[in-house]
């Protein structure tokens, strides 16, 4: 089935975050993923930060990065529910070839499954939630500066074991969003003021104009990869994302170690469905049977 699947590979740093013609995109904090098929897009003019990637080798890869492979915090699983999400039917009503990226996503949504149960099950933090969780105390007031995907992962993490959670963000529409799903309070930036215990940096905006405003005695927790804080408030426990990284080291050596597994088992999967496919002559099986 998968045999004229393409998928182009963004992980630059300094993306841009685009369309390309043809191509459904998938794009997360740290990548821009592209699927298309190749008897229906052309792949003249790619950039070469670009990497391309066909048929199988294909699957293969959105597999790996799907089990948390090529994430920074390996085996992490948000990665897993970003793609559920994304590839949801209602967002994939306008391609050309729907129903084969249904069927790819059940796929890898299948063989995810195997490689965690298998693998990754019990190995301790593989959730940016659960690592927020690990350095806050119970009942204690937490400002969560963000509102997109990596802020709704961590949320639940963060108004569990009685916590008191404020949103700050620019979007009034997302934050009352948030508010009729979580018992949460809500705040624009404009009329954010340093209330709360400890606070969670969980948004590449982040102006530092508002440091000298939070109060001593805080706990910041950054999670943005690219910067840090520049200028850290008097008396102020800052855990930035490189020392969050630092924390885990026991944790991700073990999984390091486990990597050579859980890239073998993909292999293995990933030919085990080229195997079943192998008497499908014509790629995308359905796109004969397309409307126009």
């Amino acid at each position: 089935m998968w045999g004229n699947l393409i998928v182009l590979h963004d992980d630059a740093e300094d993306r841009a975050t685009k369309e390309l013609d043809g191509f459904v995109s998938w794009h997360t904090c740290m990548r821009s993923v592209y699927i298309g098929d190749d008897r229906l897009v052309s792949t003249e003019n790619i950039p070469e930060n670009i990497s391309l990637h066909n048929g199988f080798a294909a699957y293969q890869l959105i597999l790996e990065i799907v089990t948390g492979v090529h994430s920074r915090l390996f085996g992490e699983s948000e990665i897993l529910a970003q793609f559920r999400d994304r590839f949801r039917k209602e967002n994939l009503n306008d391609s050309p070839f729907s129903k084969n990226l249904h069927k790819l996503r059940d796929q890898i949504l299948e063989q995810t499954k195997i490689v965690r149960s298998k693998l990754l099950t019990g190995q301790g933090r593989q959730t940016y939630g659960s690592i927020a969780d690990s350095f806050l105390e119970e009942n204690e007031s937490i400002s969560l500066f963000g509102s997109g995907k990596l802020a709704e992962a961590i949320l639940p993490y963060l108004i569990q074991k009685g916590r008191s959670v404020t949103v700050i963000a620019r979007n009034p529409e997302r934050l009352s969003e948030l508010k009729s799903r979580y018992s949460i309070q809500t705040s624009l930036w404009e009329d954010y003021t340093d209330r709360s215990e400890s606070l969670v940096i969980a948004s590449s905006y982040f102006p530092e104009k508002l440091t000298p405003n939070i109060k001593p005695k805080r706990l910041i927790i950054d999670f943005r990869a690219e910067t840090e804080l520049e200028h850290i408030p008097q008396n102020t426990k800052y855990i930035s994302f490189k020392e969050i990284l630092a924390n885990i080291t026991e944790t991700e050596n073990h999984l390091t170690n486990l990597r050579p597994q859980i890239l073998s088992l993909i292999e293995e999967l990933t030919r085990e469905r080229e195997e079943e496919q192998i008497h499908l002559l014509h790629g995308w099986e359905d796109l004969a049977c397309l409307e126009k």
